[in-house]
Order: C-alpha cells, then structure tokens, then sequence
C-alpha cells in the first residue's frame, strides 16, 4: 500500500512538474528579449569597459576572485575544478550562488520534461557518495534526510544518510544504487559525465554476484538491518518493489535497467567534447528505441556556459546564464579585447572561444573552452562545445595537444577496430629516469577485449601520425629528445582509482596533464 500511495504521489509531483515546465519555457522566451540590454547593464555593474584586459587564471584573477569574496560579505565557499590544468583552479562560491544554481538546474529539468513529454519525473542523481571540493558535491550536499515529498522527486538524496553510507562501506557503490534505484524505480537518471552511468551498467554486467549481494540479503533477511534504513526504504517505496527485489535477488545473471528500474524512460547528460565512447557505450545498455537522452547544458567549475533551450524536442544550447557577460574570440585570433564578439556576432560553421565575467570576481576570464557555433537561432548562436583551446604538453618544445592526439585517436580506432573496441583512449607524458621522456598511449577499459599484438602497431601508428601533424615532435623524435610512444592497458577502475571520488571529478580528456604516474 505504501509503495501505490507514494506513485500516487509521485503522479501529482510529476503533473507539477510539467505545468511548471511550461511555464519556465514561457519565462525563458521574456529572458531572451532581455538579453541585449542585460548584457550591456551588467558590463556596467562589473566595470567592464573597451580596455579591460583578458585574463587567464592567474594571480591577477585570483585577487579579483579574493576581493569579490571579501566584497560580499557572504561566507566564501571555493569550489575547486577537475584539473585539466596542472593545478585545481579555486572558485568562490555562496550560498546565494548555490541556490541559484540548484534552481538553473531545477528550471532545466522541468522544461526539459515538459518538452520531452517525461511522464514520472522522479530523477536519480549519480552522485559521489563521498563530499569532495568540487562544485557537484557543494551542490548536492546534505547531511540528513530531507522531506518527504522531496524524497519521493529525488531518491538519490538519501544517499549521504548514515544508514545509506554503511551500505557503501559495506557491499560498495553499485550494489547500493542498484538497491535504491529498484526501491524507488525513477522516471529519469541525471549524471554529468555519462562514464558514471555507463561505468555503473557495465559493473552490473561483469560483476551481478557483489552488485546485487545487498539486494539478496534484504530479501532474505530484512530484519538484520538497522530501523534507520528500513525508514529509508518506506520514503522512496514504490508499487512493486518487492517483486522487482526478488526477481534481482533469484536471478544468477545480470539483469537490464528495464527489469531493475523499469519505470526508467530518460537519462540526462552531458554530450560534448570528449564524450563519444561513452555515449556509444551507453546506447547499447539504454537503446534509443526506448530511453530518451536529453543533453545537457555546459557549465564549467567557474560559470554557466550555456543553457538549453528546447523547442519541441529539439535542444538548442544559449550562451544566457543569469548574471553572466559572455563575449567571444575566433578561433586562433589573439586575445586582445580588440577582438572580442558578442553573441549576436558569431557565424555559423566558426568556432570560438568563450570569455566570461560575473560578480564572483571573473573578470574578462579566457575559459579556453571552444564552441562551435552550430546556427544562429533568431539572433542567438547555437554553441556546441568541441575542446580545451589549451590543453597542451611539451618536454622539449614538441607543444603536443589534445586536438592533434584526437585525431589520431580517431585515425587509430579506424584502423584498429578489434584494439579500440570499448576502450577510452588517453595520453599521459611519462618521465621515467631510466629512460628518454616519452608519452604513454593508455587503452582504458577491460583488458580482455584487446588484441595485445596490435600494441607494438599502434604506439609506431601513433608515432608517425603525430610525426605528420606536429613538426616539432618529429624533430624531438629524430633528433633522439624523446622516446617513442609505448601504447599500455588500464582497467577503468584502477585508472580512476587515484580519486575515490571520480564520479564528480573525472574528465575524458585525450591528454591527461595531471595523472597520477604511481597507477601506470
């Protein structure tokens, strides 16, 4: 009965949604006849004039950002980014600013399933089960149970519950969002990188027996577990959870998202740059005959970069956070304020850099972040987010970058099919003492499906392919200054095993700067 009472529930919460759903698309029509004049009023309020320098991140930005700390007054959080560069960025961050995140992020997902036409819009998060500095766990950080009907929307919020983080250490992360995500059988599943959702499908495929061991013991011994968690349980209930629970617990093989969680009809995630092998991993646990991707908007650590504006179920992505000045650089022009654009001056088919400003002290900011201008929709550029204009390493003057690496990425998958199958291709320099300096090729991903006899074929591939785009490598390589490419395998949990806390923090860039060398 409990669980027929919290989907009647949950139909209302969902019938809300959507009616609030379109009244945001409505909203975001009036922001966008705004924009113009919001722009220029917020150039003023930030004192952004013709000369105000471009900046990168730096001890002049850093200052900015301290002085914007001590100027509101609020208690400073700093959100530290991923790291594609060497070191972690610090970010300021409120309390205020949080909020308005949370409700940017709200705003998304309610157009989002008003346009998708999402029937039970109960969302679960795959969300660390560990706090972290990185702006995702500020996000969703909570330390005790929140209410009831938020319960019912949002399962994933139980998870820093005592009760749930004895679980983790217990049976491990899988096997209790498989037990969460079969109790509460959400409408839609939500995770920035799509690695973490398909990272979580394919451990229920290769290891079933400990992924579904929490769910085994539930049935056969419910009474062994704490009052705590049983309260848990009882919050996100839903009809027919026990049958779903004892089909999983009986069953010696895996069993797919739509028998665990079969009310499961769309997933929420991020699309661009690097992303691809992951989102064709996915496809192939969530066929799109029968789960709807809905993309997600970019937002970097430092801002929001774009937000999706959907029309029917086509998704266009707007350069229109709140309280933020976008301007733009084309591609391989200087970074001079000269050549700055606003979004009204951007041409289809170009690609361009995005420079942003706000109130949290980013002043001028050069992200590095490339966008594509796929169209112009009325006057507002449609961005696709490609690459890092910046992510680069060199030992000896060779400046090898992540642009040139993906193109030989994508030159290697096509020769080597058998190799490339379901892996994550990344490079990382390696300085061993004992050797030249060298860069390491890493195929991540399960080590049973590579042809080993392909190696030696692939870091010689990869060599004079990097050879023919990069001059200066090939000179290095000549001239003896540096080695040749040694090509080596890496199951995906050992790879990220480095940050307990990945799901929040792990990026797919084909070159990895920052890696940490003791797990090669």
């Amino acid at each position: 009965m409990r669980g027929l009472a919290n989907d009647y529930l949950r139909t209302v919460i969902s019938s809300s949604i959507n009616t609030l759903g379109l009244i945001a698309t409505g909203s975001l029509k009036l922001r966008l006849l705004r924009f113009t004049r919001n722009q220029e009023r917020l150039k003023r309020k930030y004192g952004i004039t013709r000369e105000t320098p471009i900046l990168s991140y730096g001890p002049e930005l850093v200052q900015s950002i301290h002085a914007a700390a001590i100027r509101r007054g609020d208690r400073a959080i700093y959100a530290k980014t991923s790291g594609s560069t060497g070191k972690a960025k610090e970010i300021l961050y409120t309390s205020k600013r949080l909020r308005a995140l949370k409700l940017t992020f709200s705003d998304m997902f309610m157009r989002a399933c008003y346009a998708f036409t999402i029937k039970r819009t109960s969302l679960y998060v795959f969300s660390s089960f560990k706090a972290d500095t990185s702006l995702t766990s500020l996000l969703l950080d909570e330390s005790e149970l929140p209410n009831y009907l938020s319960t019912l929307q949002a399962p994933y919020r139980v998870q820093h519950h005592s009760a749930i983080q004895t679980l983790v250490a217990r049976y491990g992360p899988a096997a209790v969002r498989l037990w969460i995500l079969a109790i509460s059988n959400p409408g839609v599943l939500y995770s920035t990188n799509p690695s973490t959702i398909s990272t979580f499908l394919d451990t229920l495929k290769s290891d079933w027996q400990r992924s579904s061991q929490l769910i085994r013991d539930w049935i056969n011994n419910r009474a062994k577990f704490s009052a705590d968690l049983h309260k848990v349980a009882q919050r996100i209930e839903s009809r027919a959870c026990d049958q779903r629970l004892e089909q999983i617990a009986t069953s010696d093989v895996s069993l797919p998202l739509s028998v665990c969680a079969p009310a499961v009809e769309a997933y929420v995630c991020w699309t661009g740059g690097y992303l691809k092998p992951f989102l064709d991993r996915l496809t192939e646990h969530l066929p799109a005959c029968r789960y709807k991707l809905i993309p997600m908007y970019s937002m970097s650590t430092e801002t929001i970069e774009t937000l999706a504006c959907f029309r029917a179920q086509d998704v266009a992505f707007l350069p229109i956070g709140e309280g933020v000045v976008y301007e733009f650089i084309e591609e391989n022009a200087m970074d001079h304020p000269d050549n700055l654009l606003g979004a009204d001056q951007l041409e289809p088919g170009k690609l361009y850099t995005m420079v942003v400003s706000d109130d949290y002290g980013l002043r001028r900011y050069q992200t590095d972040d490339l966008f594509l201008c796929r169209r112009k929709i009325n006057t507002f550029p449609d961005l696709i987010f490609m690459r890092r204009r910046s992510l680069q390493y060199s030992f000896t003057g060779e400046k090898l970058t992540a642009e040139q690496l993906s193109v030989a990425f994508e030159r290697l998958r096509a020769l080597y099919p058998s190799a490339m199958r379901d892996k994550i291709l990344t490079c990382i320099p390696s300085q061993d003492l004992r050797a030249l300096p060298h860069y390491r090729l890493l195929l991540i991903g399960d080590r049973t499906t590579t042809v080993a006899n392909s190696y030696d074929f692939l870091a010689a591939r990869c060599d004079e392919l990097l050879c023919d785009m990069n001059h200066e490598y090939k000179s290095k390589r000549v001239s003896g200054r540096l080695g040749r490419i040694e090509v080596e395998t890496i199951e995906f949990h050992d790879f990220v095993g480095a940050k307990p806390n990945w799901e929040t923090q792990f990026k797919p860039l084909p070159l990895q700067i920052n890696i940490n060398p003791v797990l090669i």
